[in-house]
């Protein structure tokens, strides 16, 4: 069996005892604190795992390979914050509302500084081959689209967060960067999605396409979690939770895929 599949079959697995228990509620309120807090560092885990496995595959260290082990970097970083995040919740019985932020929200914040520059470094290597970009208007679109899309966000959103008397300016921090921070990373992972869905709908594009869905998926869920948290309303077992660890799944699907690409091409090459 590929590794892919049996990634897909977990994934599925994973996520249906996701739902299951926080539509349910099974065991009561101390079970699905648990499940809450042990699901998210299962998922980041095998995501990072994933990504080894994706980087190690490259023969060089060129711009592909440095850009997959800073994915990993962003990756594992986020596995970290969710262990000392359940090391909070779950050990020391934290209320985490009323910690927020926590030291888990700083490592958290340190995993994007390399996602996001190991999807520019993929773009410029993309850049620096020579390959087709792709159409002028094509940029001009998305570009409208993500303007539109921050400008609701900040509407409903970012300014009211701003204008609260209520939060500190460190809470505030926090409550901005989780959603603008997704933004920058689902930009440039559409980008590379596009580029890469120029060369056929095969095997080069896939790992992007799924690396893209699940920067989407985090976007979702730290939206809808500054909100709710925002307004007191976040806790553990909330359905949002599930896009979360979809997104982890996704991206390290993203790196699986990747390793089946670089181990079909060096077996083409013999």
């Amino acid at each position: 069996m590929k590794k892919t599949t049996l990634l897909w079959i977990i994934t599925g697995i994973l996520i249906f005892i996701n739902i299951i228990f926080y539509l349910t509620g099974l065991g009561g309120e101390k079970v699905l604190l648990f499940v809450s807090d042990i699901l998210p560092i299962i998922c980041s885990f095998i995501a990072s795992i994933c990504l080894v496995i994706a980087f190690n595959g490259f023969k060089e260290y060129d711009y592909t390979k440095i850009a997959w082990i800073m994915i990993f970097t962003g990756i594992f970083l986020s596995f970290i914050a969710e262990l000392l995040y359940g090391l909070q919740e779950v050990g020391l019985g934290m209320n985490m509302n009323e910690v927020f932020p926590s030291i888990a929200d700083y490592f958290w914040c340190i995993g994007y500084i390399p996602l996001f520059i190991g999807l520019a470094m993929m773009f410029i290597g993309y850049k620096k081959s020579g390959f087709p970009l792709g159409k002028a208007r094509v940029y001009v679109l998305l570009s409208f689209s993500y303007l539109a899309l921050f400008a609701i966000i900040a509407y409903f959103l970012l300014i009211p967060i701003i204008n609260d008397p209520e939060t500190s300016g460190l809470q505030t921090f926090f409550y901005l960067f989780y959603p603008i921070s997704d933004i920058f990373l689902v930009v440039p992972a559409a980008i590379l999605m596009y580029i890469t869905s120029l060369f056929g709908k095969g095997a080069i594009s896939k790992p992007w396409k799924l690396l893209a869905l699940g920067f989407l998926s985090f976007a979702f869920a730290d939206l809808i979690y500054s909100y709710l948290s925002w307004q007191d309303k976040y806790g553990s077992g909330n359905m949002i939770d599930v896009a979360w660890h979809l997104g982890y799944l996704l991206i390290g699907l993203a790196g699986l895929y990747q390793r089946e690409l670089v181990e079909n091409i060096n077996y083409n090459e013999l």
